[in-house]
């Protein structure tokens, strides 16, 4: 079958590969239709990271239909429209056992730590297999992942209905954080990115607001409002300090992933009452976000960039890396494929 492995940094590569297994006791193989390219993907290509098991097929955003599910699973049944769960939690550890999965103490990610869904099928635990509405539109419903990021980190900034929010860096995780904001409760948005484009594409798409970050006062960016949350989603060490030294009285969420430290100053953060929050993963938001994608499909289409094969996702990584990706998501499609083990 067609997949894309990650061998090593700076190493993927389109391959044909062996059939994904015929489903075991508890587990359920998918055709995959689409699979999105994530930053934490690209992170791991330049970084390695997250590399666990060489080579492994990446990808922890898809959907798709069950091809076959072994015994004892009775979630999904043959036929059914599926996406994902990226995490791959033991079941047994303090956090796990508290409902914290995306805490687990030996937690890894679908398409790392286990072949994950760029390839026409894989096979995957049934706990991390979430049905959709057959109704649904498999392109769209790829969003499901990056969509539960999202909500977790509007779950954790515990931001009030219409206070507004400053989300910084429009990519795929800012983007639906900005757009099911509006959805949900059309809080006033500002919106900072470098690439222009970029952060026009999704102002239109929420009704938010473009700001420069330089100048960004959060008590005179936005008239008679002062911005209090803000969500961070580069991981950019610069971005983050400048921030951290503009904010007073407010909460500052992290949900991008970047490399390197910053200074800490433990004196402003106790005379400025700043809060600085992780958000890793999702927790439980994964079924709210096919709910909301299912109900407003129109609101996260334009999200979608262009759709390419899998033989050129190699090429699609270098562009990325390479700074020359304007739109918000890029998808690999596999709707074409055909039986386990088809080229």
């Amino acid at each position: 079958m067609r997949s894309v492995r990650l061998h090593d940094p700076l190493d993927i590569r389109f391959e044909h590969v062996d059939p994904a297994p015929a489903p075991g006791r508890g587990e359920v193989r998918i055709k995959v239709a689409f699979a999105g390219i994530c930053g934490s993907d690209i992170h791991n290509y330049k970084t390695g990271q997250w590399i666990s098991c060489r080579p492994s097929i990446a990808g922890h955003e898809f959907a798709g239909t069950v091809d076959a599910v072994g015994e004892g699973v009775t979630r999904v049944s043959v036929g059914d429209k599926v996406v994902a769960d990226s995490r791959d939690y033991c079941t047994k550890c303090v956090n796990c056992l508290q409902g914290n999965n995306h805490l687990c103490s030996k937690l890894g990610f679908v398409g790392e730590s286990i072949d994950g869904g760029f390839a026409d099928f894989t096979t995957l635990p049934d706990r991390l297999v979430l049905a959709c509405d057959p109704a649904m539109e498999l392109d769209i419903a790829t969003l499901s992942e990056p969509l539960a990021v999202a909500l977790h980190a509007l779950d954790r900034v515990r931001i009030e209905n219409h206070d507004p929010l400053l989300v910084v860096g429009c990519g795929p995780i800012g983007a639906l954080i900005a757009v099911v904001s509006d959805i949900l409760c059309q809080r006033p948005l500002l919106l900072c990115d470098r690439d222009r484009l970029r952060v026009e594409t999704v102002a239109t798409a929420c009704a938010g607001y473009p700001v420069d970050l330089a100048a960004f006062n959060q008590f005179e960016s936005l008239p008679g409002k002062t911005v209090r949350h803000v969500i961070d989603t580069t991981g950019n060490v610069e971005v983050i300090c400048n921030l951290a030294a503009k904010l007073s009285g407010s909460t500052l969420a992290m949900v991008g992933i970047g490399s390197g430290t910053f200074p800490f100053d433990p004196v402003g953060a106790v005379e400025r009452e700043l809060a600085l929050v992780g958000c890793h993963a999702f927790k439980d938001q994964l079924p709210r976000a096919v709910e909301l994608l299912e109900r407003h499909p129109d609101r996260f289409r334009p999200l979608i960039e262009h759709r390419i094969s899998p033989e050129d996702t190699p090429a699609e990584y270098d562009r990325i890396c390479s700074g020359k990706a304007t739109g918000i998501k890029t998808l690999i499609e596999f709707s074409n494929s055909g039986k386990p083990g088809a080229d």
